[in-house]
């Protein structure tokens, strides 16, 4: 008997395991399929704010709504005011309230329809509209128990906050804070939130709501007084209502152009963008091409940075977003001179000049390449330092750049966030390389950091770094060699006249301006200092003006001669103020005169002195100025040339640059053989053991190649050396007399 109820009881035991784990299985099985079943949160719009939080672009999702999500600050003050009005027990049910569903159900069937929808089931109807039937109400609560399962309390609140209807296409609290009354949703007033939930409701209200029906502001004023019932509100609170006109508006949803938006920017984000200064910017962009258009050039880009910060607060990409939707900001164009003060800044960084060194304005070869300047109306001979900057010579800029090193200086740049390739050689100095306007701006940060360079930032999850290059003083003295007024600028014009530039700095801001056409098109005013200039001051004239900055304590301030940029000697007459590196080498004692004794036929030094000779008097003069002195008649013509076997004769092989090539006509055309001697002497010119003949100090020796000449080598004899030099032959033929 014991045994048989002891297997009754483990048989029954056995058949309510099996029923709990079927009916565990169905509720698992169920719980996936209303997992699966909850509709989705809804997509939101594309919305960016300025750092003070207001709203500065917001565009429409995909299914055309302006839908914006809370703050935590909106969704702090509002919820007490929404759960207050629509569902008190949100935090407690799991997605329907039974009492309330209870409650309409019997208003229903007596007559007198009432919603018992909690905030969730609302929630799930928004997401998924349809008519409101018995079994649909059933699917609601499906949905949302769905919706329970598979979000938090808070994302569900802020789900509903974000997709609330408005009116019209304006959907989610924020979007229509911002509709109707202009400012974010965490600044309303009580009696503001009030009206809002009302519309979001009650959509037919909407009409009264717009035009400040004072019906509508009763029914509003009593939600106030409920809240303030329950201990929502004080008494100061509703009375500050009560006092309070309630005027809503239609207010445009602010849209900037589309290639001025981040490319990888978030859903919400904040830019540093100011936009006052960038109406400005818009403004004069656009009255600047107005007056330029019949020259040719079609649009303009322009970047303000802040200095300290690197914060972009004005970036204007075009003319207009329906002109070019291109953002021209981000484009890479020739750079043109642009590039200069940062040669500049490395070379005083390395004690290679100082602000009145000498620089040699003449022609000369840099491994074949032979620079020109810009407006290719000659050379000046000797140009300080200063004034070569000034002006962007580009054979002074060659040369300094051939002393600091095309690598070196390659890998500074590259630390700038300039890409450039040493393959490119010594005539990137001269343009011929390509950077974006926001690389430029970017790179001329550090001259107005004091030698640091920093990374733009258009939005605050752009971390701020930083990295010394040169020191202080040395972008110091480039800013100053560079100022007008209490800013500095650079202009710049690439080859053919494409792209003109200007970079305006000073301690607090950067301002960069290219004016071009998209397609590379030229204009015979696209000039930097033409066009891109005249932009550039009107912009800084809109940013003020600043104190300029202090001198570095690491700043040398000597006087130097005009002539050398040495120390002054006794002889020195014409002396200038120069600014160095505390940490520079003092430039050599100056020995601008020196004595050369002639005779007759030739004029000799201490090294090929004979007897029987005169002392006379001669400024020094730099080697490969020489022949550019002689044109300029700069030097004495009756002085003779020196001894032409001396020891002590030095020079270099001006023509035919090593490894150039020629393109000579068919019974026509000469190779010219010119070579500098210091002191002045005659050059005697060669071909393999042959002799070509003497070529007289400035007076170039031309040779004629022949018909089978492809490849000549040529040697000049100075003093006691040898120098040699090869170029290539090709051959153009007429049409008429080609074989």
């Amino acid at each position: 008997m014991c045994m048989l109820i002891r297997r009754g009881v483990k048989w029954r035991w056995g058949r309510w395991s099996e029923a709990l784990l079927w009916w565990g299985l169905a509720l698992v099985v169920g719980a996936g399929l209303v997992w699966e079943a909850a509709p989705p949160l809804p997509p939101v719009s594309q919305a960016f704010f300025d750092t003070q939080g207001r709203l500065i672009h917001v565009s429409l999702t995909e299914d055309g709504k302006w839908r914006l999500p809370p703050s935590a600050e909106a969704i702090q003050r509002i919820a007490l005011f929404l759960l207050a009005k629509e569902d008190r027990h949100f935090w407690h049910h799991p997605g329907f309230w039974p009492p309330a569903l209870g409650r309409a159900l019997w208003q229903t069937l007596r007559g007198h329809r009432q919603g018992g929808s909690t905030l969730t089931m609302q929630l799930a109807r928004l997401r998924r509209p349809g008519p409101r039937t018995f079994l649909r109400k059933l699917q609601e609560i499906g949905w949302a128990i769905g919706l329970e399962l598979r979000y938090s309390k808070s994302e569900l609140l802020r789900a509903y906050l974000t997709c609330a209807p408005f009116g019209g296409n304006v959907e989610g609290v924020t979007a229509a804070a911002w509709r109707y009354f202009g400012r974010p949703a965490e600044r309303l007033t009580p009696l503001e939130i009030a009206a809002l939930l009302l519309v979001s409701q009650r959509p037919r209200l909407r009409s009264a709501f717009l035009r400040s029906d004072p019906a509508f502001r009763r029914l509003a004023l009593a939600w106030v007084r409920r809240w303030a019932a329950a201990g929502l509100l004080s008494p100061a609170e509703v009375a500050q209502a009560e006092a309070t006109p309630l005027q809503p508006a239609l207010y445009s949803f602010p849209r900037l152009p589309l290639h001025v938006l981040p490319a990888c920017a978030a859903v919400q984000d904040t830019l540093f963008l100011s936009m006052p200064l960038q109406a400005q910017v818009a403004h004069r962009v656009a009255e600047h091409l107005r007056y330029w258009e019949s020259c040719g050039i079609q649009q303009a880009a322009v970047v303000v940075a802040e200095a300290p910060t690197g914060k972009v607060i004005a970036y204007w990409p075009s003319r207009s977003y329906e002109s070019c939707a291109i953002d021209l900001v981000q484009i890479p164009r020739a750079v043109g001179s642009t590039l200069k003060p940062f040669l500049w800044a490395e070379a005083l960084e390395r004690g290679l000049i100082h602000s009145a060194t000498p620089l040699i304005d003449a022609p000369r070869s840099y491994e074949g390449y032979v620079p020109v300047n810009f407006d290719r109306t000659g050379y000046q001979g000797v140009v300080p330092a200063g004034l070569a900057l000034q002006t962007s010579l580009n054979a002074p800029a060659v040369d300094l750049l051939n002393r600091v090193g095309l690598r070196l200086f390659c890998q500074k740049l590259d630390s700038l966030g300039l890409r450039v390739r040493p393959q490119v050689g010594y005539a990137l100095i001269t343009g011929a390389v390509e950077a974006s306007l926001y690389e430029l701006v970017q790179a001329y940060l550090a001259l107005a950091n004091g030698g640091i360079a920093r990374p733009l930032r258009r939005r605050p999850a752009d971390l701020p770094t930083q990295q010394r290059l040169w020191h202080e003083a040395s972008t110091w003295i480039v800013s100053k060699l560079l100022r007008k007024g209490s800013w500095s600028y650079k202009t710049g014009t690439s080859a053919r006249l494409r792209d003109a530039w200007c970079l305006a700095w000073n301690t607090r801001y950067v301002v960069g301006v290219w004016l071009g056409n998209p397609d590379g098109r030229p204009s015979g005013c696209l000039k930097g200092f033409l066009t891109a200039f005249p932009l550039a001051q009107e912009i800084t004239q809109l940013l003020g003006e600043s104190s300029p900055p202090p001198m570095p304590v690491d700043l040398r301030r000597q006087w130097v001669c005009a002539a050398t940029g040495q120390l002054p000697g006794p002889a020195c007459t014409h002396q200038v103020e120069a600014w160095s590196l505390a940490t520079a080498p003092l430039p050599p004692p100056c020995t601008h005169e020196r004595i050369l004794w002639i005779d007759e036929s030739y004029s000799y030094c201490s090294w090929c002195l004979p007897a029987d000779t005169v002392g006379h008097k001669l400024q020094r003069v730099a080697l490969p100025l020489l022949p550019w002195a002689i044109l300029a008649q700069r030097l004495s013509s009756s002085l003779p040339p020196h001894f032409p076997t001396c020891a002590a004769l030095t020079g270099e092989v001006l023509s035919p640059p090593e490894g150039v090539t020629f393109w000579v006509t068919q019974g026509g055309g000469a190779i010219p053989l010119e070579a500098v001697t210091s002191p002045l002497a005659p050059v005697l010119w060669g071909q393999g053991r042959d002799t070509l003949g003497w070529q007289m100090p400035g007076k170039p020796l031309l040779y004629r190649p022949l018909p089978w000449d492809t490849l000549l080598r040529f040697w000049a004899q100075i003093g006691h050396r040898k120098l040699r030099t090869w170029c290539r032959v090709r051959w153009f033929y007429h049409s008429s007399s080609r074989p």
